[in-house]
């Protein structure tokens, strides 16, 4: 695709253009007017010296012709001018542009002859001042139209560089201005009102949620800690405190990446971690989902992996994953295959259909045919958020074989780096 040239080019070339339609249009009649002329002159001329040395001709006297006109009769007039009729010509005479008229009067024929050299010289001047001033008329357009486009989109430049810097609604230039400039700074500024203020509300509830979250969930873990302290250890009483402890655990560790996101990027520190361990930790919390079902979940890597992102976003994006994985694939295998640099979790299920994969990553979109009932379709759309989030990326990919394939890649931590 051509790329578009800045509003200040083209205020100036819209200069440039117009100044050359103008003087080009200037210089066109000039030059047609100048010629008109210059031809009707010189035939009202020509007449008139005609009348005069042709009445001289006929009373005896000598006629006495200006130096750059020849006044010829009869024999004296050479054989190329003979065979054109009466009238004014202009053509090519020994080598010199002339400007002949034929006059038959009696028995005599004359012709009065002008030579163009001093008039052609007029003619080049004239040319030559008009493309000098046609030259000089494009460049001043264009540094007029450089100047004036600069000052012209200086205030909208000043406008988006306060808008990329996040500039508070008061901060923004041209405010008080009464022009466009002015009516789009105040429109900029009270959408960015309306933005910090949402912002505002979202980080102030997902806070809150997360703290009121945190206390039952802290209560529930502790009372499930001392439950499967005073049962015995192969009782069905410990299997169902330890999940108790176990979903606890789990779910305060999603709060803590939910109010991750709540904060900006650049805000957040990214530990260096195994991805290994999270990997298997996120497997493990997973397979609850696979009881009864004719699967295997397998986990390939030939190395520890290493990446600087925080364990609670690590851990929400690939359970996520992982868990949308395993409500999908009814029999066959799930393979996770971490290498550094790319995290790749496929499986042998039914597959995405084809009017769902553009939308995957999007809210409330589920991923199977009849899925309608498994879950909320939030699942992929907190992954992309998070990917966004941390700088990694994830694409969806269909196996020959059916299936699904989601391929994570973030950037590799090189194994030198690691002292």
């Amino acid at each position: 695709m051509t790329p578009r040239l800045s509003l200040k080019k083209r205020i100036a070339l819209t200069y440039v253009l117009l100044t050359i339609a103008v003087a080009g249009a200037f210089s066109v009649v000039t030059y047609v007017a100048v010629t008109v002329i210059e031809e009707q002159v010189i035939d009202a001329r020509l007449a008139k010296m005609a009348d005069r040395l042709i009445a001289l001709h006929h009373l005896g006297a000598v006629p006495n012709a200006p130096p750059d006109v020849r006044f010829l009769v009869d024999n004296g007039i050479p054989a190329a001018l003979r065979q054109l009729p009466a009238g004014d010509h202009e053509l090519m005479l020994g080598g010199r542009q002339v400007h002949v008229l034929l006059r038959n009067q009696g028995e005599n024929r004359y012709a009065v002859v002008q030579e163009m050299g001093e008039i052609e010289h007029t003619e080049l001047v004239i040319l030559l001042a008009l493309a000098v001033g046609f030259v000089v008329s494009v460049l001043l357009a264009a540094v007029l139209g450089m100047l004036s486009a600069r000052r012209v989109i200086a205030p909208v430049a000043a406008l988006a560089d306060a808008v990329g810097r996040n500039a508070g609604p008061t901060e923004l230039p041209s405010l008080s201005a009464q022009d466009e400039i002015g009516s789009l700074a105040r429109a900029f500024a009270k959408r960015t009102d309306k933005l910090q203020q949402f912002l505002q509300r979202e980080r102030l509830f997902t806070g809150d949620v997360s703290h009121e979250l945190r206390t039952p969930l802290t209560i529930v873990l502790g009372a499930a800690e001392v439950l499967a302290t005073q049962v015995p250890v192969d009782s069905r009483e410990y299997a169902a405190a330890e999940r108790i402890r176990r979903v606890a655990a789990e779910a305060s560790l999603r709060v803590s990446a939910l109010l991750l996101l709540s904060r900006a990027p650049d805000s957040l520190d990214s530990p260096r971690i195994v991805l290994n361990a999270i990997v298997e930790s996120e497997m493990e919390r997973c397979r609850p989902l696979l009881s009864g079902k004719p699967v295997q979940c397998r986990l390939e890597w030939t190395e520890r992996i290493w990446a600087d992102v925080r364990p609670e976003l690590a851990g929400i994006m690939i359970g996520n994953l992982l868990r949308n994985a395993c409500q999908h694939t009814e029999e066959g295998l799930i393979l996770v295959h971490l290498a550094a640099g790319r995290l790749v979790i496929e499986d042998t299920g039914k597959g995405i259909p084809q009017g769902v994969r553009e939308r995957l990553f999007e809210r409330f979109v589920h991923g199977g045919e009849g899925a309608g009932h498994e879950g909320t379709g939030l699942g992929l759309s907190i992954v992309k958020r998070v990917v966004e989030h941390i700088g990694w990326e994830v694409r969806l990919e269909v196996p020959q074989g059916g299936g699904t394939r989601f391929v994570l890649t973030f950037p590799p931590v090189l194994a030198t780096s690691l002292s």
